[in-house]
């Protein structure tokens, strides 16, 4: 009896299952219909909208001459075409201006722990500012002529006119986002060589991790070759990757840890120590503050240790993961506690002169597997990193 029921509970299980697997496979397949669709539903939307637009003789970008007529039949169709088009390619520059930031801005914020809250791209105004005046008035010459010439033509003149320089529009996005995804692996390089300047092998680092957790049932979407949705979807996967670089680059002890005053008081390498006169090895650099002075961390970590360490005094440890830690040692008060998650650029305590010290200052040491390494060596390259290519801050 047992032994039927068991059948007999297996058999509705699995035809309840099979219903289940129907019902999902039918969601998915509507689900991906509908998003099929909706694209060619939103182009559609919009045509009737300026279409309407043209109707009445209010085209934007396209005065009606005294005694014209407004477009109709063909020639509003085309109109309404057109100024669709135009706005699916200004939507894309917008896009496209978004992206050139992250592909051609510096990969640490500007001047470290100095620029929280900062925008880590370039400013755009900047480059502007370096165009030189004299193309810039020339342009806008030909740009005067050009719509002079346009108040003779006829209406089909210039919708083909307007056809023409939307393709080049067009083109020239196409063009622009491979440009972009070489920019971004070359992004990817420079980050690569810094760690390879600091000992680190780039073959063998613990990157972070990628996107956050994500699911839902799968609904596979076309995209044709050649096309800017499948360039951009191919940009897509690259700035995944030049995001996880460049995350890493942050976390990598590569900022000041005293950004309101670059002076320091004593340097990494062998030196005449202050208590004994005789040559000592110093294993960090001192910088030089007053006591209360904020000390930011280097780079994200996790603090290992903040305590009492011998002629430290208080110190910090952070762990920055694949063999990097940094030390911050005579510190008159914490900001942290071991265990503590802290980000680039987070104030971990104050400056002070506790432990084996001669006054107020920060001792800061960057170490690779216990080794300790010359800071300075890390600031060097933190500050290329918060520089462009274009060398734009």
């Amino acid at each position: 009896m047992l032994a039927v029921l068991a059948i007999v509970a297996a058999g509705v299980t699995g035809y309840l299952l099979y219903e289940e697997k129907s019902r999902v496979a039918a969601l998915q397949q509507e689900q991906a219909i509908l998003q099929s669709s909706y694209d060619e539903k939103l182009k559609a939307l919009q045509r009737r909208l300026v279409s309407a637009i043209v109707a009445s003789g209010n085209s934007p970008g396209l005065p009606s001459q005294p005694g014209q007529p407004a477009a109709s039949g063909k020639a509003g169709d085309q109109l309404a075409d057109l100024i669709t088009r135009q706005i699916e390619l200004e939507a894309r520059q917008a896009l496209l201006g978004a992206l050139t930031g992250q592909a051609v801005g510096p990969i640490l914020p500007q001047g470290g722990a100095k620029a929280q809250g900062g925008n880590q791209f370039a400013d755009g105004q900047n480059v502007l500012d370096r165009v030189n005046p004299a193309i810039l008035a020339q342009q806008r010459r030909q740009v005067a002529a050009a719509v002079k010439a346009a108040e003779t033509m006829s209406l089909d003149q210039r919708i083909a006119i307007l056809g023409q320089s939307l393709d080049r529009v067009q083109n020239g996005q196409n063009q622009q986002l491979p440009a972009l995804g070489r920019q971004l692996v070359g992004r990817v390089q420079e980050v690569k060589a810094a760690l390879s300047e600091i000992g680190l092998d780039p073959a063998k680092v613990k990157l972070p991790p990628g996107q956050p957790g994500m699911g839902g049932p799968l609904i596979p979407m076309t995209v044709k070759p050649g096309t800017f949705e499948h360039a951009l979807m191919q940009l897509g996967e690259a700035r995944a990757v030049f995001g996880r670089w460049r995350d890493l680059a942050t976390i990598v002890p590569f900022q000041r840890p005293v950004p309101t005053d670059d002076t320091t008081t004593s340097n990494f390498g062998p030196r005449s120590d202050p208590f004994t006169g005789g040559t000592a090895m110093h294993a960090g650099m001192d910088f030089r503050g007053e006591t209360g002075t904020p000390v930011h961390a280097a780079g994200a970590g996790k603090v290992l240790r903040a305590e009492v360490a011998g002629g430290y005094g208080n110190l910090v440890e952070l762990d920055h993961g694949n063999g990097v830690t940094t030390r911050y040692g005579h510190l008159s008060a914490f900001d942290v506690k071991a265990g503590q998650i802290v980000a680039a650029g987070q104030v971990i305590g104050r400056v002070g002169s506790t432990g084996r010290s001669t006054g107020p200052h920060l001792h800061y040491e960057t170490r690779l597997s216990d080794e300790a390494r010359n800071p300075l060596k890390f600031i060097q390259i933190g500050d290329k990193l918060t520089v462009g290519p274009s060398g734009l801050r």
